[in-house]
């Protein structure tokens, strides 16, 4: 068994079935499927069971979050690679032939990813970042930063199972951001990504039940650790620095935005005070425009919110 496809399943009776079938379908057949259900409480788990494979292996636990969820996936998984599917997205049916061409093009790495469709609001879809030639091996992870969406994202990232044990896993507890959190983590031991530029996912932003509409305030708290450690690293280039600076900038602008919207004003100011790093004429716009935020009518600052969701 080459992939052990993990599938957290949370409150997704309506997508489930896409998802599946979408893996079922691939045209690399070496493959098993783990599908946890983290205690649905819909008809998630009879919508999952009533697809008939002897590759599907259905798991129930209490409801723990995604991230206890990927990680008894990865406890039950039999294959080398984990492929990470959210239950709510699909594949396309060359993405594990592609990730196959990766891994046995480029064992350096344990991290694969393939590029991936965003399918917006009204029928609008965007994409991640296609690079040339095709198919390559970077050797920064934290040089991706600088694409406008992630460039590893989980419902198109496969990684070597040891690597992935090495790091730790994923964290419980974590709402948002565990994700970005682990492969922060695989990457201090491995920086290698290797990647191809070929569309081989579509991500369903808008769907429901997801982090973007249970989570009210956008505190990636492992992952912004993760990248105020990395900041006082030695080891890193100056441009991999001013990577990790702006994605870390973002992920604060992102927390105290939401904070704000939340009512959470003693919080957003607490965040002002803990923002690390380097102080850029870009920081400093984007922490004025939060101050502003902060005496700007709530209907206002949903309206600006409601718009960047749509937009980005």
């Amino acid at each position: 068994m080459k992939y052990s496809v993990v599938i957290p399943l949370y409150n997704k009776e309506k997508y489930i079935a896409r998802a599946l079938s979408s893996v079922l379908s691939q045209t690399c057949q070496n493959f098993e499927i783990l599908v946890v259900d983290d205690g649905s409480t819909d008809h998630s788990f009879e919508r999952a069971s009533q697809i008939d494979s002897e590759k599907i292996k259905m798991i129930r636990q209490e409801n723990q979050g995604a991230a206890t969820a990927r990680n008894t996936g990865i406890a039950c998984a039999s294959g080398d690679y984990i492929a990470f599917l959210d239950a709510d997205d699909a594949w396309r049916e060359d993405y594990l032939e592609t990730m196959d061409h990766l891994t046995e093009t480029y064992s350096e790495s344990d991290i694969y990813v393939t590029a991936y469709a965003i399918h917006m609001n009204k029928g609008k879809v965007r994409y991640s970042g296609r690079l040339s030639p095709e198919t390559g091996c970077l050797d920064s992870y934290w040089l991706t930063f600088q694409y406008p969406y992630d460039f590893v994202w989980t419902s198109a990232t496969v990684i070597q199972r040891e690597a992935i044990q090495n790091a730790g896993g994923f964290k419980p507890g974590e709402k948002i951001g565990q994700d970005l959190d682990l492969w922060a983590r695989v990457a201090r031991e491995n920086p290698k990504v290797a990647y191809s530029s070929k569309v081989c996912v579509d991500y369903h932003r808008m769907a429901e039940e997801n982090a973007r509409t249970r989570v009210k305030i956008a505190y990636a708290g492992a992952f912004i650790s993760d990248l105020e450690e990395e900041l006082l690293h030695q080891k890193h280039t100056k441009e991999e620095c001013d990577m990790i600076q702006k994605k870390y900038d973002l992920k604060m602008t992102a927390y105290i935005f939401t904070c704000i919207l939340a009512g959470e004003k003693q919080r957003a100011a607490g965040a002002f005070q803990s923002w690390k790093g380097k102080t850029t004429s870009k920081t400093k716009l984007l922490r004025a425009g939060l101050r502003i935020s902060m005496y700007t009518p709530q209907f206002l600052n949903r309206w600006i919110y409601s718009v960047r969701l749509r937009v980005f």
